[in-house]
């Protein structure tokens, strides 16, 4: 038996429904569409189990990409877990149609921290640049320190020294005053 992954199937779709558009590929196993919480609502993907390989490619091939009530399906060997022995099976809480029981760590797989990823740190541009200065008439450079509603950014955010930050923020202060920039709302 091969499980295959169906996805992008309307929200219509009941496990009968789906085992009888399979069916006319192949011998269906179990088809099984993944619902919501208590409301029951599908989710609009499921997991069909074909009796042999073959049929499970010739579903694959003859299925992935048709159009189902206007929507394109998705059909691809599943890439879960691989079926493995009952006992295998018991001991994660799960049954043979696929039904499994809430494992106390919840629905997701804890995954490991990945520490290699660092952002970027921020550059003060007035560091870096002696021919850079601040003024208050220039608007252009002292767009880039506001947001869209005209507020001061954060140093967390503009990655300015605390000592430029004070600047630039006297310069947006004189350019709303003078009416260069459009003042903050708030």
């Amino acid at each position: 038996m091969t499980k295959l992954f169906v996805g992008n199937f309307p929200f219509s779709v009941d496990d009968q429904k789906l085992k009888d558009y399979f069916a006319k590929v192949g011998t269906v196993v179990s088809a099984k569409v993944m619902t919501e919480g208590e409301g029951g609502r599908s989710r609009g993907f499921g997991f069909v189990e074909m009796s042999t390989p073959e049929e499970a490619q010739r579903a694959i091939s003859e299925l992935n990409g048709v159009a189902w009530d206007g929507r394109q399906i998705k059909v691809s060997e599943d890439r879960g877990r691989k079926s493995s022995s009952s006992s295998d099976r018991e001991s994660r809480g799960s049954d043979r149609d696929g039904d499994s029981k809430p494992s106390p760590m919840g629905h997701f797989r804890a995954q490991p921290f990945d520490s290699s990823f660092r952002r970027r740190k921020k550059v003060d541009p007035f560091e870096e640049d002696e021919n850079l200065s601040i003024d208050f008439k220039d608007v252009k450079l002292l767009r880039r320190f506001i947001s869209e509603r005209g507020k001061i950014l954060p140093r967390r955010m503009t990655g300015l020294t605390s000592y430029n930050q004070r600047q630039v923020a006297r310069a947006i202060k004189r350019a709303q005053q003078v009416a260069l920039l459009s003042p903050s709302n708030g």
